[in-house]
């Protein structure tokens, strides 16, 4: 078996889920320059993760309150990473949700968060899901449930189709989603529940998603992204 995993890395030599280059077969997921651009997590604010740069107070959450207790991300959203999501989210790359959940589990459990019972992923609204033919959150939530060992509960629905936030300003993102998240019909949760999304510009999105779970019956919301922006 040994042979023949080698020949495979011989003639299908791992690639870098960022930069897509080769890279030994020792390592997993990032080549060596890559995997120096992940967050260092002791570096980053405790509620939006984003690096603080030798700061005390980070002025990216400043001001703002947040549903979800704790957050933190991977990487920075920008360069090849930003090229990566992108090849993910819209490119059909649906092979990358296990490399990139695996990092996401690996962020979580550098910090000393209170153990979460479920993974929930921020859902998409039904007509983008059927124009994209997956959800990346979704697939994400599965990877790194998988690597926390826990269980997916896709509880939430979103109830409307909001328009791209891409180019919004802050506060247009967060008039744009609120109250589109609820439950599931029939659905209960309990516990500490760790939201999953691709990317957190402002964090209105997973506030509101957390602010959903918390009213219906969630202990707290933690939040782990792939990317901070």
């Amino acid at each position: 078996m040994k042979f023949f995993a080698a020949l495979l890395d011989l003639l299908f030599p791992p690639a870098c889920a960022v930069c897509r280059g080769r890279m030994p077969a020792e390592e997993q997921n990032l080549c060596a320059r890559c995997r120096g651009k992940i967050l260092p997590a002791e570096k980053c604010c405790l509620r939006c993760g984003y690096p603080l740069a030798g700061e005390f107070s980070c002025r990216r959450c400043r001001g703002y309150h947040y549903a979800f207790s704790r957050a933190c991300a991977v990487f920075l959203y920008q360069g090849e990473v930003r090229k990566a999501v992108r090849r993910f989210k819209y490119g059909g790359r649906t092979g990358l949700a296990r490399p990139f959940g695996e990092l996401m589990a690996a962020q979580v459990a550098k910090h000393a968060w209170p153990a979460c019972d479920a993974v929930v992923p921020v859902p998409l609204h039904p007509g983008r899901l059927r124009e994209r033919g997956y959800d990346q959150a979704l697939l994400l939530a599965r990877a790194v449930a998988d690597a926390l060992q826990l269980p997916v509960r896709s509880c939430l629905e979103r109830c409307a189709d909001t328009a791209s936030q891409t180019t919004m300003a802050a506060r247009e993102r967060w008039e744009n989603v609120r109250g589109v998240f609820q439950l599931l019909p029939g659905e209960v949760v309990s516990g500490r529940l760790l939201l999953i999304d691709d990317l957190l510009t402002t964090g209105a999105t997973a506030h509101h998603a957390a602010e959903a779970l918390l009213a219906g019956g969630a202990e707290a919301v933690f939040l782990a992204v792939l990317c901070r922006s």
